[in-house]
C-alpha cells in the first residue's frame, strides 16, 4: 500500500491539539465565518462542490472556512475528490489511485473504486502518485475534513498542472461521468490560490508602492477571474490567466471543477469570500496573495 506522509511543513501544526485548535481560529476570525459550524448529520443537500484557497492557515485559513462551514452545514459525503495544482514541477493531470494519506489528525483512504472509475473515462490522466509526494495544496484541506468527519471519508486526489483547456474539459467530463454512476455521495473540492503580487514572487505590474494603488490592482484583477467562475467559463478564464500573464496558481483545477459542473448540469457557482493575506495578517507589503472561497450548487 502506499502511504502519502504529510508534506506540508509550516502551513499548519503537526501537533494535534494545536492543529485543532488552529482551525478553530480559522473558523472564530473575525475574517472568517466567526462560528464553528454545528455539522449536519446527513448527506449533501445543495453543495456539490467548491474553491478554496491552500496557503498556511494563518493566512488563508480563516477564507477557506467559508467554504468549510457552508459544506458542513449543508451535510456530510462519502468522497472528496480534491483537485490542486503543482508546485513542485509536474505536468499534466495526475491522480493517485490507492493508498492512503496521513496528516497529524489520522489517516484518510483513497476511494480506489471511484479512482478506477474516473480512470476509466479519462485518457489523459496518469497514475503518477509521484506527483502528490510534496506537494501541499491538497494536502491542507485533509485537516479541515478530518476535523469534522475524522476518518470517515475517502478522497481522490488529483493534480491538475496544466493550462490546456481539453485537457481541463476531458478530466471534468470523467468526473461527472463517474460521479453519476457511482452510490457514493461525493464533493469535488478545487484548491487555488489568486494574484500573487511582490518583489518576493517578481510580480510588480503597478509598482512596488503606493500601497493602495497595488490592493485595488489585486482586487480588480481577482474579480475578473471571479467572474469567469461564476458564469462558468473555463476557457475564457485559462485565457485571461495565460494572456493577461496572471499568477493565479491553480487555473486548470479550477477549470477543470467548471467543467465537471457543466457537465454534471444544473450546478451554479456562489462567491462566499474574497480577501488578501494583507487584509488578513497586515504584515508583509511585499508578498500579498488573493484568496477565494466559492461553492458549488445545485440550482
Amino acid at each position: 500500500m502506499t502511504i502519502r506522509y504529510p508534506a506540508a511543513i509550516g502551513f499548519y501544526p503537526f501537533e494535534p491539539s494545536e492543529l485543532k485548535k488552529c482551525i478553530e481560529d480559522c473558523f472564530l476570525s473575525k475574517y472568517g465565518p466567526q462560528e464553528i459550524p454545528q455539522i449536519k448529520n446527513e448527506y449533501l443537500k445543495k453543495v456539490i462542490g467548491g474553491i478554496v484557497p491552500h496557503a498556511g492557515y494563518i493566512y488563508s485559513g480563516p477564507v477557506a472556512a467559508h467554504f468549510y462551514s457552508y459544506l458542513f452545514k449543508d451535510g456530510i459525503f462519502d468522497t472528496a475528490i480534491l483537485l490542486g495544482p503543482s508546485h513542485t514541477g509536474f505536468v499534466g493531470a495526475s491522480i493517485m489511485m490507492e493508498g492512503e494519506w496521513h496528516t497529524p489528525l489520522g489517516v484518510v483512504k483513497i476511494d480506489e473504486k471511484l479512482a478506477n472509475k474516473i480512470i476509466s473515462y479519462c485518457d489523459v490522466l496518469l497514475d503518477a502518485p509521484e506527483a502528490h509526494e510534496g506537494e501541499h495544496s491538497i494536502e491542507v484541506q485533509l485537516p479541515f475534513l478530518q476535523y469534522f468527519l475524522q476518518e470517515n471519508f475517502k478522497i481522490v486526489p488529483i493534480v491538475i498542472a496544466t493550462m490546456d483547456y481539453d485537457t481541463c474539459k476531458e478530466v471534468g467530463v470523467a468526473l461527472a461521468n463517474a460521479v453519476k454512476e457511482t452510490e457514493r455521495k461525493v464533493v469535488v473540492i478545487a484548491t487555488t490560490d489568486m494574484t500573487h503580487y511582490g518583489t518576493i514572487y517578481g510580480y510588480t505590474p503597478v509598482g512596488t508602492s503606493p500601497l493602495t494603488r497595488i490592493l485595488k490592482w489585486i482586487y480588480e484583477t481577482d474579480k475578473k477571474v471571479i467572474e469567469k467562475i461564476e458564469k462558468l467559463d473555463a476557457e475564457g478564464l485559462l485565457e485571461t490567466v495565460m494572456s493577461e500573464q496572471l499568477t493565479m496558481c491553480g487555473p486548470g483545477a479550477i477549470a477543470t471543477l467548471i467543467e465537471f459542473a457543466k457537465e454534471y448540469g444544473n450546478l451554479e457557482v456562489r462567491t462566499l469570500k474574497y480577501l488578501t493575506s494583507y487584509d488578513i495578517r497586515n504584515d508583509d507589503a511585499t508578498a500579498i496573495v488573493g484568496y477565494l472561497a466559492s461553492a458549488l450548487l445545485r440550482k
